[in-house]
This record gives structure tokens, sequence and C-alpha cells, in this order.
């Protein structure tokens, strides 16, 4: 009876956790669909990536030192295991984004070829509301 007592009293104090910071809600999804827009915060900087179909997306800064760049790019998605996504395209300026979602953390890490040079950026990610 005792350890049922002290479970149950566990479980509450760790159920009380929960919910004191900024949660955001998990994707329910492994690729990206279609007139979705998703939010990539890499905290100094924003962006909102919608996709427009199956092989288009358009991105833009909203928020940090490139604040208002904006482009449309074809890009190529490929679901992996474990609720994962890898998505990548090449930008006009001669820039290769490759990227790594976790959809069960919320999380993107963004891998940036930029003049023969990789630089990774993590990001949180989530869906704009509508």
């Amino acid at each position: 009876m005792n350890k049922i007592l002290l479970c149950i009293l566990a479980a509450a104090f760790l159920s009380s956790c929960v919910g004191k910071g900024e949660k955001i809600p998990l994707i329910k999804t492994t690729k990206f669909e279609v007139g979705q827009t998703y939010v990539y915060d890499y905290g100094d900087a924003r962006y909102e990536v919608k996709c427009l179909t199956d092989t288009t997306l358009r991105w833009e800064c909203v928020f940090g030192e490139e604040k208002g760049r904006q482009e449309t790019d074809r890009f190529h998605q490929k679901e992996l295991d474990g609720n994962t996504l890898f998505v990548t395209w090449a930008e006009a300026d001669g820039i290769g984004v490759s990227q790594l979602i976790d959809f069960n953390k919320n999380t993107v890490q963004s891998y940036l070829l930029i003049d023969k040079k990789i630089e990774l950026a993590e990001a949180k990610i989530s869906i704009k509301n509508k």
C-alpha cells in the first residue's frame, strides 16, 4: 500500500512540474505538408517556411539580421525512421541547405554549405497558426 501511495505522490509531483516553461506542441507529421507554414526559431533569427507544392517551398526571414530576405526554391524531402525528415534545397546565391527535422523533439539541424564550408545551425520548429 505504501509503495502505491508513493508512486501516486511521485506522479503527482512530476506532473506538477510539466508546463512551467513555454512548451511547443509536437508536430504530428513526418513530412512537409502542402499549404502548411513552419516557423524555424534559431533564437537570433526566425524564418517562416511555407510548403507550396510537393517540390516547392517559400522561405522568409521574419526576424533577425536577414529580415525581409525571402526566396522560393525547389526542394526534396525524404522521410526517415523515428519521425525524422531530411529536407534539402539550393538557394539562388549558391547556398546549399540540408536539414534534419526531428518531429519528436520539434528540432531542426540545418547544415549550410557556404563557399565550400559547412555551418551548423540549430532551431526549434513549430507550425504557424493560420
